[in-house]
């Protein structure tokens, strides 16, 4: 087994063996965008013409340079990126609410080749099935959280609220002891 050795990187926690790294991220605010409008196209224009894309389909998300969007429940989105309000709220004129989220989660960056192993131990899904910009919402460690996969079997983050950070950090930091 390897040791996992805690270093601090910039606003990263990194905890690194030669095929699994593990870092922290709280420094890309977190917004939850609400759309009280139940019309499908005006909802759909207006998010296309703010975010440059239409608003991602259950279990999926988009992303640009600057911002990743995934659905949550009807009509409701979590933003990671910076938003700018004034625009925001011109652009959807009365029609959706947004709240930042920031302090209340935390974003565990997992990433490299042997990433499988672990999710098998950490999350009762196909493996084969949470594609690339795919999301899920699910319990690890009794916590509620979502990940995200960006990259299949390489690179994914789990978002989980920050009252959970400890418990969260111990399961996965333990888990990853336990493979490796």
């Amino acid at each position: 087994k390897k040791s996992i050795e805690p270093s601090i990187l910039s606003d990263f926690l990194l905890y690194d063996t030669n095929e699994l790294k593990l870092s922290t991220d709280n420094s890309t605010s977190l917004y939850s965008i609400y759309s009280s409008d139940d019309d499908k196209k005006k909802v759909e224009t207006k998010f296309k013409n703010f975010f440059k894309f239409l608003p991602p389909k259950i279990s999926k998300f988009q992303k640009n340079e600057k911002l990743l969007v995934f659905w949550v429940r009807k009509n409701c989105y979590f933003v990671l990126g910076e938003i700018d309000y004034e625009k925001f709220n011109q652009s959807f004129k009365n029609m959706s609410s947004i709240t930042i989220q920031t302090g209340g989660w935390i974003t565990f960056n997992l990433s490299g080749n042997s990433i499988n192993l672990l999710l098998e131990k950490l999350i009762s899904v196909d493996l084969d099935k949470l594609t690339s910009k795919t999301v899920i919402r699910t319990s690890i460690n009794k916590t509620n959280c979502f990940v995200l996969c960006n990259s299949q079997f390489q690179n994914y983050k789990i978002l989980c609220p920050i009252s959970f950070y400890e418990s969260m950090k111990s399961r996965l930091i333990n888990l990853i002891r336990l493979i490796y």
